[in-house]
């Protein structure tokens, strides 16, 4: 039988591993190791307590978290590599038959690898360890819950805490209150730029008011100014006036004295000219008269004698009064 075997170790108190601590396997010979564990047994067992245990259970979770956040690291990252090689609409047939995800699943793990893996790929190629660092101290659920920070801000909010300490629940308390804290942040900005905003467009409402009230004021002065312009040419037009009707008045009477002395003379010459026209027709109608009372009358001699004698006889009468008559 071989003098050594393999044994464990833990790294963090050099005792044998008894659970206290991440164990490392390390080669020491049966008896050395069954000597120092007799005589540092009961040491072992005096000090476990219920805290003291419940310490390496929590150590234990988070190294365990460490390993499963490298493998969604990975896992991400294959499933990433995958969803671009498979055509349109085969991606969630895929996941279902060949690795028994959901979509949401996948999603997450492909978020965990671009927010953690692609990072510290980069960070490999330009020779930086501060995503390596961010790593080593998160584990998957951790890194699930940081994904609530942006990314811009991620790496400084992990340096600023204590990240072992923290449990998930309190971790996720840390990340709400900080979004909480963010959004009443972005809203007081918000508020800020919106009441500068009314704030410059007041002074800019304000400083139209001011324009206007200047150009109403200048506008005002004018029109005093031409009120005043125009009462002087007022009182100047009146003057006129009444000049214009006092010259107009003695015009009007040197006028009506002579209209009315040609007006009678006009009036005059009318009636004469009215009477000379009235005797003029009224003796052409006699005359036309007389012809046609002749020439009936010698028509009548023919016919009738007896009444061309008297007819004949009444004209000579009333010819002999006419010529009687004076004129």
């Amino acid at each position: 039988m071989r003098d050594s075997q393999n044994r464990q170790r833990c790294r963090f108190c050099d005792n044998l591993y008894t659970g206290c601590h991440t164990p490392e396997p390390v080669t020491y010979s049966r008896n050395k190791a069954m000597k120092k564990a007799g005589n540092s047994m009961n040491d072992l067992l005096s000090d476990r307590t219920p805290p003291v245990i419940a310490a390496e259970i929590n150590a234990i979770k988070h190294q365990t978290g460490k390993i499963i956040l490298a493998g969604a690291i990975e896992i991400g990252r294959r499933l990433k590599e995958v969803k671009e090689l498979l055509p349109h609409g085969e991606w969630g047939k895929w996941l279902g038959n060949s690795v028994s995800y959901s979509q949401k699943t996948a999603e997450r793990l492909m978020k965990i690898f671009e927010a953690y893996g692609a990072k510290a790929d980069a960070s490999l190629e330009v020779g930086t360890q501060e995503q390596g660092q961010t790593l080593t101290n998160l584990n998957y659920s951790q890194a699930l819950i940081l994904l609530g920070v942006p990314e811009k801000e991620r790496a400084q909010f992990i340096a600023e805490l204590d990240i072992e300490s923290l449990s998930a629940r309190e971790l996720t308390k840390v990340v709400n209150e900080r979004s909480q804290a963010v959004k009443e942040r972005d809203q007081v900005i918000k508020e800020r730029d919106q009441a500068l905003l009314e704030k410059a467009d007041l002074r800019k409402a304000l400083e139209e008011q001011a324009d206007q009230i200047t150009h109403l004021s200048t506008e005002r002065d004018s029109l005093k100014t031409n009120a005043e312009g125009l009462r002087n040419s007022k009182a100047e037009v009146e003057a006129r006036a009444l000049v214009l009707e006092k010259e107009l008045l003695s015009v009007r009477k040197s006028v009506e004295s002579e209209s009315v002395e040609q007006l009678k003379k006009d009036l005059n010459a009318a009636n004469l000219k009215a009477r000379g026209n009235k005797i003029a027709l009224l003796y052409e109608s006699l005359d036309r008269a007389f012809k046609d009372l002749t020439w009936e009358i010698k028509n009548l001699a023919a016919d009738d004698p007896e009444a061309y004698k008297v007819y004949r006889k009444r004209v000579q009468e009333f010819l002999s009064r006419c010529s009687n008559q004076n004129i």
